[in-house]
């Protein structure tokens, strides 16, 4: 009897064991199941959800298609009248802008004479990646740095050795960041003052007035400024190498007067005497150019420029601002 109960029991147990092993193998395969299996979308809602899709993607378009023409809110020219008109009379100061996307631009003084300094470096600049594109220059040749091309305020070039060959790569990126004066006489000798000269009268109408001495402008202009901007800013939009050597070495914070809060700009920097000069570019989906030629003194060019640029910008940044609430109401 004992051993029939413990057989009994064994079969329980199996029987048991089987039913729970049978039950796990539905339920996972009503999980698997499950999961595969989507409620069958009705014809309807399949439309309804693929004209949704064209829909949106319509009004993208024709926001981005609004924000890529020009616009300009009804205040513009009076705000900017009044920001011109309040350094009016001042000789101290010329200032060109220009709102690229929107084909603005508003300028004081803008043909009046100042002493360069090294803002003129951008020509060179201009120059070189040109004629790299061209395949006409390769900017990881070398120069040879001589004793004739020494300079004074030329940090960089200082830490190297005369007859050291230089990368014309790293010429640039001495002379944009630290606007080191070497490294720019060095390219000069190189390519030639009068090469410069000519090559922007015949190709932009420019006249510049670089000897190898002297490759800088005693009479440079906010308009001549705002004129190597765009050219450059236009050279900018190509994504190469030269583009990135540029935005990396320009992007510098050494006497950057046009940086104000948290809003950066590319820059190139020029100081002589009482002369304190920067121009940069707002290097954004919505670009604008800025160039603030001034003779103030020592003390003062440090607060004004940013507060000059600063003024502009809030100008600018409220017609973007009218511009892409006009954009969202026709999408």
């Amino acid at each position: 009897m004992a051993r029939r109960r413990k057989r009994r029991l064994k079969k329980s147990v199996k029987r048991i064991i089987f039913l729970i092993i049978v039950l796990l193998f539905a339920i996972l395969g009503f999980i698997i199941v499950k999961g595969l299996i989507k409620p069958k979308e009705s014809k309807k809602e399949s439309n309804n959800a693929n004209t949704a899709n064209v829909v949106e993607k319509e009004d993208d378009s024709k926001y981005q298609e609004c924000m890529n023409k020009p616009y300009q809110m009804e205040t513009l020219d009076q705000e900017f009248t009044a920001l011109m008109d309040s350094y009016k009379g001042n000789k101290s100061v010329g200032l060109y802008f220009t709102d690229v996307k929107n084909n603005y631009s508003y300028s004081y003084n803008a043909n009046q004479g100042f002493y360069s300094g090294c803002v003129t470096k951008l020509f060179g600049t201009i120059y070189l990646i040109e004629k790299a594109r061209a395949g006409e220059i390769d900017l990881h040749d070398t120069y040879t740095y001589t004793y004739a091309d020494k300079k004074p305020f030329s940090d960089l070039m200082d830490k190297h050795k005369i007859g050291e060959k230089m990368p014309i790569t790293t010429l640039m990126d001495y002379y944009l960041t630290t606007s080191d004066n070497t490294a720019y006489f060095i390219i000069i000798r190189n390519i030639g003052a009068d090469t410069l000269n000519k090559y922007f009268k015949e190709k932009y109408g420019l006249t510049l007035h670089f000897t190898n001495n002297h490759p800088f402008e005693s009479y440079y202009t906010a308009e001549l400024g705002n004129k190597s901007l765009e050219i450059l800013n236009e050279l900018l939009q190509v994504d190469d190498e030269y583009s990135a050597l540029v935005r990396k070495a320009m992007s510098n914070d050494v006497e950057n007067t046009l940086n104000f809060d948290d809003v950066k700009f590319l820059h190139k920097y020029g100081e002589y005497d009482i002369y304190h000069n920067d121009i940069g570019i707002y290097d954004t989906d919505n670009p604008y150019l800025v160039t603030i030629l001034t003779h103030y003194t020592y003390d003062g060019y440090k607060e004004k420029i940013p507060a000059i640029n600063k003024k502009m910008y809030t100008i600018y940044k409220k017609n973007l601002d009218e511009k892409e609430k006009y954009c969202r109401s026709i999408s």
